[in-house]
């Protein structure tokens, strides 16, 4: 694949946002086209590639990007693995879910994959610094927010604003790699707690203790920043 990647140089949208921008774009006839530049990038046409790489580009850049613990350079390193990826396994493709679904799939697995590779060299280069050892104790509880059913919306739902971002990701920091990791895939990429379980590996309790402690520290950052009330029922 000789395709080089053209992404701006500002913080990036979530992927999400990109999927809302690009369905906003689109016409009644998008998805047939769509059908017809698989089809003919599954028949060797380059141009027809392309295409979907150009498409696609800035969306597994944004779902890498946050994984990869907003690196700018790993998550550029990452996101060309993932469209070599979507280069080679185009003839997998056989339309069960939509392209943009099966894109992302290889950019979050891609991403997990660097991220276990980094780890790897961490512990290799620093064995003393080895991730604290309380990452499979299993704590079964309802996530505030409402992200497993009906109850208080959670503001870490809305990202829109540059401001807010660039403040979530400030509260990000110091996360482990596990927390962020499961905190990214739920509020970036809109999974939920068994598909997060499956991608990565992990027990749903794991999963969902990970997730509680992320939030509730994201949360409380946010709160200091002065982003209003816990939503836990308090009332203004």
């Amino acid at each position: 694949m000789t395709h080089s990647l053209h992404l701006p140089a500002d913080e990036p949208l979530t992927a999400r946002a990109v999927d809302k921008e690009r369905s906003n774009k689109g016409d009644g006839s998008a998805e047939g086209d769509e059908i017809q530049l698989v089809l003919r990038a599954q028949a060797g046409d380059a141009e027809a590639m392309d295409a979907i790489i150009a498409t696609y580009q800035y969306m597994v850049f944004a779902v890498a990007y946050p994984l990869c613990g907003f690196d700018r350079d790993e998550a550029m390193d990452v996101t060309q693995e993932a469209l070599i990826q979507v280069f080679r396994k185009i003839g997998q493709f056989e339309g069960r879910s939509s392209l943009g679904t099966w894109i992302r799939r290889i950019a979050i697995n891609a991403s997990l994959l660097a991220l276990k590779r980094k780890r790897r060299r961490l512990q290799f280069i620093l064995p003393w610094r080895l991730l604290e050892n309380q990452e499979n104790q299993e704590m079964p509880f309802d996530l505030p927010g409402g992200a497993e059913g009906p109850g208080p919306k959670n503001p870490l739902e809305d990202l829109s604003t540059k401001e807010f971002k660039r403040n979530v990701r400030k509260a990000m920091e110091g996360l482990s790699e596990k927390q962020r990791t499961v905190f990214v895939l739920k509020v970036f990429e809109e999974m939920t707690i068994a598909e997060i379980a499956e991608m990565t590996g992990m027990a749903l309790g794991t999963v969902k203790t990970h997730l509680f402690r992320a939030t509730r520290t994201i949360r409380d950052r946010l709160t200091a920043m002065g982003y209003g009330e816990d939503t836990r029922g308090a009332t203004p």
